[in-house]
């Protein structure tokens, strides 16, 4: 037919560039490639023309994101960034089936809050190289399904929402050549090829969403405070006695501050909320044998928070001598709690078959108080690595809501 002479009367309206926020681990941070501008969160902007920001964070779970958006974000003004606060994100994409969903409801509720019209996204991601290919994903992916979101499962040969299940549909020890492709040397990372996939199915995705051309920015429900040196190595903390920031992962550029594992560490912090609020530590655990507390290969600790830097020194005496009234019959077993205001943390991850991967965790410490706060930390035991703290992280927003630890899952 010809239709050289045909008159076009109407054309399709051209898509807007459309804000999007990545958020998850180390495939989507882009590790394990020659250039992390080959990640998919950076081909949805060079390949498509999308303004992305992309959050995601080595070695962590949804934990510290749920705690700490807002100040992720924060981080982000004015620091060369395509981010822009008064500009809701369009869309949100979420990859934690590798490393964790503790808290994912958390960070899930507020970002539907703040963002009332994005379109969420799963990225359910697994690994050839771990035994179980990587964490239970269900419940996270109804969550998305809840909130009027759509998952792509990563491996599907089919559409971008096509149902697949690695349990079933593949052999991950023998995967055929197109699903080898997709990972890198590691057999645990995406490929460059892979992200090039990953890239194409969230803009089907994208593609087939209706978006409105007005989106609303709601509330962060009170906000966070959290400082992380995870990554850079830089914290306004002050360390009092005891701490040293070191680059424990040259090769990888991660940063924690070491804890004296005879004396302890003493760092100061101020709260500048008109509150008190609730204060966690992020921390970096491992064990050879999951199954085995005492492989961990970092120390268990107690930890103490006082307005009083006085207090903190006459308390140090007490924790070396009897570990502030501590009676543990194993390092997970804890017979009698410690002291009020004493806290102890095991230095694991709760769930057993993730603990052989070197991974951070989060675990709350109490409350601090309006003004400077002295934190001491305390190892029950010395281990192979001495305690290394990532971040402290202060969650307005989780009082606000009623958030609490065993809202977790």
């Amino acid at each position: 037919k010809d239709t050289k002479n045909v008159e076009i009367t109407e054309k399709a309206a051209p898509r807007r560039r459309l804000r999007i926020l990545t958020l998850g681990g180390s495939v989507t941070w882009g590790a394990g490639l020659n250039h992390r501008a080959s990640a998919y969160p950076y081909r949805l902007e060079i390949d498509h023309h999308h303004s992305v920001t992309n959050l995601a964070i080595r070695a962590t779970g949804s934990e510290y994101p749920a705690q700490c958006i807002s100040s992720m974000l924060r981080l982000q003004e004015g620091n060369g960034s395509n981010y822009n606060p008064d500009e809701p994100f369009d869309v949100i994409t979420f990859d934690f089936s590798l490393n964790g969903m503790q808290d994912f409801p958390l960070l899930v509720r507020r970002l539907r809050e703040r963002y009332p019209d994005a379109l969420f996204i799963y990225v359910n991601l697994f690994s050839l190289s771990t035994p179980r290919g990587a964490f239970k994903s269900k419940n996270a992916r109804a969550l998305i399904h809840e909130q009027g979101g759509v998952v792509y499962h990563f491996g599907s040969i089919g559409p971008a929402t096509a149902d697949f299940n690695y349990h079933e549909e593949l052999d991950r020890k023998n995967p055929p050549a197109k699903v080898r492709k997709l990972f890198g040397k590691d057999k645990h990372h995406a490929s460059s090829r892979g992200h090039k996939v990953i890239s194409s199915k969230l803009m089907e995705i994208i593609d087939s969403h209706d978006f409105p051309p007005d989106p609303q920015v709601g509330s962060w429900l009170g906000g966070d405070v959290c400082i992380s040196w995870f990554q850079t190595g830089k914290t306004p903390l002050q360390i009092i006695e005891g701490g040293e920031m070191k680059e424990w992962d040259e090769e990888k550029h991660k940063f924690g501050i070491e804890v004296d594992q005879e004396d302890g560490m003493i760092i100061e912090y101020n709260h500048d909320g008109t509150q008190e609020a609730i204060m966690s530590l992020q921390y970096m655990t491992k064990s050879t044998v999951p199954n085995d507390p005492y492989s961990s290969m970092y120390p268990p600790v107690l930890i103490l928070t006082k307005q009083n830097i006085q207090g903190i020194l006459d308390s140090k005496t007490d924790a070396k001598t009897n570990m502030t009234g501590l009676v543990r019959t194993s390092v997970v077993e804890v017979e009698h709690e410690p002291d009020e205001d004493w806290v102890y943390l095991r230095g694991l991850q709760e769930k057993v078959h993730v603990r052989r991967f070197h991974i951070s965790a989060v675990s709350s410490i109490g409350t601090v108080k309006p003004g400077v706060n002295f934190i001491y930390i305390f190892p029950v035991e010395k281990r192979s690595y001495p305690f290394r703290l990532t971040a402290t992280m202060v969650c307005q927003a989780c009082s606000e809501i009623s958030w609490s630890s065993e809202d977790a899952w």
